[in-house]
């Protein structure tokens, strides 16, 4: 097992800290809500919205990370996230209140993401690119699972309110943590993005088409598989499977990313992972392509064990394609905010997409039709020049440097 520098394994307990508070709030939100008494669409409505609000952090927060001030940018961020949690547990539903803190929450939540991996980035130096984000992803991942686990239990044992007290004091205890590490180095060769939205606008004509590629990755996997995961349970019972066979082939699906996120550095170690993101993007397609063809568990169990394993890569390889720009002096604040985007986009797009395809010609045909479209989309991305060719595994190039 290879050893993790001190400072990077604190990053990646923050991390999971993060997504552990996020995984609670996941489970806790709903039912605090309709425990107030919100309808169904006032809950659908507030829980778009902090997806909204996480989306349009990015790139601000994107423009202004800055290697020298990142510890304090983070820890103010935890502490609205901390906040924007707790604060539901006093609010006791009032509708102004619930919305302002799901309005921080969502933003807040957002920038952590943003300058989580901008952070991480630095604080690996951009070396070892896909084992470093192979371990960053996984720590993610396990805190929404830890976070999921942790939030129905609190739930059931002292309440949703008092839940999400105390799980806003986590972030808490990741500002702490965050500020304790020791100086953040910048990369070799800073870029000047310029000030405003001019020098907003100049920064983003010069990102390098690897950024791009890693948004287009992200942006499909979200499209693709929260289209699926909206519609399945819908689909299952129509041939013949229970919703709790549906939830076992969920936890499959998550364990099965869960693990080749943890595992994966000995893989991406071995291997050029540019090659690897090429043959997940066709597994997770071919995965959804094929998931209305049988009713058979012997059939779907594999089927969302290739859809977690095709997740938990293309994760990781993604966010290396961005790592990867660090050590040539691309503004790595910048593209995290716009790779971020695209999870925040796929994620809205995905299910509304899958809707308007299944309402024309049915859910089974979506799986279909939306793994066909999403994997051309993709393939658009990746063919639009010789570096993200190379970067996607389509050029036999295993140095790939920057865009000219």
């Amino acid at each position: 097992m290879p050893t993790i520098a001190r400072p990077f394994l604190a990053v990646l307990l923050i991390a999971a800290a993060i997504t552990t508070t996020k995984g609670t709030v996941e489970i806790a939100y709903p039912p605090y809500l309709a425990g107030y008494g919100y309808t169904l669409s006032l809950i659908g409505f507030l829980t778009a919205l902090i997806a909204v609000l996480q989306l349009i952090s990015r790139l601000p927060v994107g423009v202004a990370y800055h290697a020298d001030r990142v510890k304090w940018q983070f820890a103010l961020a935890c502490v609205a996230f901390a906040v924007s949690t707790s604060g539901f547990a006093f609010a006791a539903g009032q509708p102004l209140v619930v919305a302002a803190l799901s309005v921080l929450h969502g933003f807040a939540f957002g920038s952590l993401g943003t300058l989580g991996l901008a952070l991480a980035i630095d604080v690996s130096g951009g070396r070892r690119a896909g084992v470093s984000m192979a371990w960053y992803t996984a720590a993610n991942s396990t805190g929404y699972a830890t976070g999921a686990l942790i939030g129905g239990s609190l739930a059931d044992s002292i309440g949703i309110p008092a839940t999400l007290g105390l799980i806003g004091l986590l972030p808490l205890g990741a500002a702490v943590a965050v500020l304790a590490l020791p100086p953040i180095e910048a990369a070799p060769y800073p870029s000047d993005r310029g000030s405003g939205l001019r020098g907003l606008l100049a920064a983003g004509l010069r990102l390098d088409s690897r950024v791009w590629l890693a948004f287009g990755i992200v942006l499909y996997l979200n499209v693709l598989m929260d289209s699926v995961d909206t519609f399945f349970p819908v689909f299952a019972p129509t041939i013949g499977i229970s919703l709790a066979t549906v939830g076992l082939l969920r936890a499959i699906k998550s364990g099965s990313a869960i693990f080749i996120r943890s595992t994966g550095v000995v893989l991406l170690r071995a291997v050029d992972y540019h090659r690897v993101t090429l043959v997940a993007v066709v597994a997770a397609a071919a995965a959804a392509f094929a998931l209305p063809l049988s009713s058979s568990l012997a059939i779907l169990v594999p089927i969302f064990v290739v859809s977690g394993l095709a997740r938990g890569v293309l994760r990781a390889t993604s966010a290396a394609t961005v790592a990867e720009l660090r050590n040539e002096g691309r503004d790595v604040g910048l593209a995290s905010g716009i790779y971020n985007s695209g999870l925040d986009i796929g994620t809205i797009v995905g299910p509304a997409l899958g809707g308007l395809i299944a309402s024309a010609f049915g859910i089974a045909a979506m799986f279909q039709i939306i793994a066909v479209l999403s994997l051309l989309a993709w393939l658009a991305v990746a063919l639009s020049s010789p570096t993200t060719r190379a970067a996607a595994g389509l050029a036999k190039r295993h140095t790939i440097g920057p865009t000219a």
